[in-house]
């Protein structure tokens, strides 16, 4: 097997290659086509989850296209364990696509990632304790989820018929698991839904679905993939790419997620912090500059500088209030676009990122199509470096990491403690 991965944005690449790494496969993530040496798995970083439908789909089928031509034969499309979507896509449609692509009748919607506490049950999504309808993931600014039922979500996107495969056969066993599918593909179900509360059940459902050509799912299911694969391969695990090593860098937060609120209130307690102005983000065509000014002169500290969008769901009311109708997400971004190359013409080589659409808009400034990974800093998220070892990243999902998170990635430092 050659594991070829779609991943719907730049975090989610980092997460699924960091658990590849760890379950013992070579893996290389690119941005595009690109030369990817000898590995085991390769990951297509996009960032298709909250663009039209259409061009979601048709960069989906280009990456598929790509991973063909490098010899993948098992092909997994990886999106967030959220199962961020809106009511018309693009999870629906974009698997879809593969699906068909792949001539496939079948294949699998396993988003949960329990190390992380996003798990399903009959069907329903949980985020921590609580319903993701509940959770502060209906407060999330481009894809806010006001329903958790899986098949519901995909109903609206798609009209591919769903079925489930609920917890009480998952716990009897691969065997059982085979024979549910068997009679769910009988009754012409295209989508597959599984529940899964533990790593247990992650395992039984991979060593169950060996002969599927296209899973679908979050991160936690290469975790089922890679032990199921070891055990063939008779392989173990494999050491992190390179060295994390202190250099020029900055702390970037976009995320408004509740766990990204904590890790930047946390770390401005340590270092120097600057949050963003979204006035000047629309009037000041200078901003970015002197944003970067300031970053400049906040390199003589032990931890790099932050820089901040995050907002709480109270501050984010208040701005949709202020600006109405105004793009304020679109000119956070281009600013970040502009503060991440006049950082990178003055030597930052480091760039710590936190929310997915951030990440994205961080590492395609940089121009960087292809990455080694590194060290695990928490469940989910690694450190990776450029091909050429120019850049070293964190790309982080705003949901992702421990509240000392920014501050544990720095730790890794080579020669740190």
């Amino acid at each position: 097997m050659r594991l070829g991965v779609i991943a719907d944005d730049f975090t989610g690449a980092v997460d699924i290659a960091g658990f590849l790494v760890a379950g013992g496969m070579r893996t290389v993530m690119c941005s595009r086509a690109v030369q990817t040496g000898d590995c085991d798995a390769i990951v297509m970083s996009l960032k298709i989850r909250s663009i039209p439908k259409e061009q979601a789909v048709e960069q989906a089928l280009a990456a598929l296209a790509f991973l063909k031509e490098c010899g993948c034969d098992r092909f997994y499309y990886k999106y967030c364990s959220t199962f961020d979507s809106t009511a018309e896509g693009n999870i629906g449609p974009v698997s879809d696509a593969l699906r068909q692509a792949l001539h496939c009748s079948a294949t699998l919607i396993c988003p949960a990632l329990p190390v992380n506490k996003r798990t399903v049950f009959h069907g329903y999504l949980f985020v921590n304790d609580e319903l993701l309808s509940d959770s502060p993931m209906r407060h999330h600014p481009l894809n806010p989820m006001h329903d958790s039922k899986l098949a519901r979500i995909l109903s609206s996107q798609s009209p591919a018929k769903n079925g489930h495969i609920y917890h009480d056969v998952i716990k009897r066993g691969s065997d059982a698991v085979r024979q549910a599918i068997d009679g769910l593909k009988d009754e012409g179900v295209n989508n597959i839904i599984v529940d899964v509360v533990d790593d247990e059940d992650l395992a039984c459902i991979a060593e169950a679905t060996q002969d599927f050509t296209l899973v679908t799912g979050g991160s936690g299911l290469a975790q089922g993939i890679t032990e199921v694969w070891r055990r063939t391969e008779k392989r173990g695990g494999n050491e992190a790419a390179f060295v994390v090593e202190k250099r020029k860098a900055v702390v970037i937060a976009g995320s408004c997620s509740a766990m990204m609120q904590k890790q930047v209130a946390y770390y401005k307690k340590l270092a120097p912090s600057l949050s963003i102005d979204e006035q000047a983000c629309l009037d000041d065509p200078e901003y970015g500059k002197n944003i970067a000014t300031w970053v400049l002169d906040h390199q003589d500290q032990d931890l790099a500088p932050l820089v901040y969008a995050t907002r709480s769901p109270i501050e984010l009311e208040e701005n949709r209030k202020k600006f109405g109708d105004v793009d304020v997400s679109s000119a956070i971004e281009h600013l970040f676009a502009r503060l991440t190359a006049l950082l990178a013409e003055k030597g930052v080589q480091t760039f710590i990122v936190g929310g997915g659409e951030t990440s994205g808009v961080v590492a395609t400034t940089l121009g960087v199509d292809a990455y080694r990974i590194g060290a695990q800093i928490d469940p989910g998220v690694s450190w990776v470096r450029s091909l050429d070892g120019t850049y070293q990243l964190v790309l982080k999902s705003g949901n992702f990491g421990s509240e000392q998170f920014l501050l544990k990635a720095q730790e890794m430092y080579d020669g740190n403690t």
